[in-house]
């Protein structure tokens, strides 16, 4: 058995033949090197969509460099007192969904369009805010990142909305809802997800026969879908959103009001039937 085992042990159990060779001395004649790959130049290259997530990420980084260098200086955060004094920052000016994809080369879903729309808008206040505060270098370097995402008529349209003028030069003007020979009149009103056909009809006069002298009395409904105000809308609140309209221009009572309401919750509702 000893015997055996040093037997086995003095064998060879490796080839002789081929010497062994490192693979970092082989040459290309025999075995060629694999060509190195470029690094992706962005951080979003294995996104799928790496220009719709490069503009974001230039978004969220202008911001948050904005938000850093006003809060340096104690500018931000504003008081809710100092927040309703700021002058309205027109955002209209920015491109639409169908304009942002042709810039960005690729397919931009709605709530990706929605996300870089309120990107935009923190942007454009903060601009606003600097521009109050007359940081000339935060105002200047929002201003450059907010003009490639600008319609290519924005300044004319910001000049358009302070002025009050349209294109033509005439005043821009409220759309009135009209009144036919009647007194009819028919809106739609939309809140969040909520939508609303509104029709407005001068309520009747019924007089009262028992009394000597006839009296006439006004009696008006609202119905909501059909239902009752009191019953679609059980909380109180949302009646209220409904008939504070009718009691700002003290004509509750005066008209029937039909409307149809749909999508969103019944907040959203009783607020695009007021509007």
């Amino acid at each position: 058995m000893q015997a055996s085992c040093r037997a086995a042990l003095q064998r060879r159990l490796y080839s002789t033949q081929n010497a062994f060779v490192p693979s970092a001395s082989v040459g290309r004649g025999r075995f060629p090197r694999l060509a190195e790959q470029p690094k992706p130049t962005s951080p979003s290259f294995y996104t799928g969509q790496a220009s719709y997530y490069d503009h974001i990420i230039t978004l969220e980084t202008a911001r948050t460099l904005a938000q850093r260098a006003l809060q340096s200086v104690h500018i931000l955060p504003l008081s809710n007192e100092l927040k309703e004094k700021l002058p309205n920052s027109f955002g209209g000016s920015f491109k639409k969904q169908e304009d942002f994809a042709e810039m960005l080369e690729t397919n931009v879903r709605t709530g990706q369009y929605k996300r870089a729309a309120k990107l935009l808008s923190e942007l454009n206040q903060l601009r606003t805010i600097a521009q109050v505060a007359n940081h000339a270098e935060v105002y200047d370097r929002l201003s450059q990142v907010l003009k490639v995402y600008q319609k290519d008529n924005a300044m004319d349209l910001i000049a358009q909305v302070r002025n009050g003028s349209t294109v033509a030069g005439e005043p821009t003007k409220k759309k009135k809802s009209a009144f036919d020979e009647y007194g009819r009149s028919y809106a739609c009103g939309k809140r969040k997800e909520s939508a609303a056909r509104v029709w407005v009809i001068p309520a009747q006069q019924n007089s009262s026969p028992s009394s000597e002298t006839s009296s006439e009395v006004q009696t008006s409904s609202i119905l909501v879908n059909n239902l009752p105000l009191a019953t679609y809308f059980p909380v109180p609140a949302d009646r209220e959103k409904v008939t504070r309209p009718l009691k700002l221009v003290g004509v509750l009572g005066a008209y029937n009001v039909f409307a149809l309401a749909r999508g969103g919750g019944t907040s959203g509702q009783a607020e695009a039937v007021a509007h």
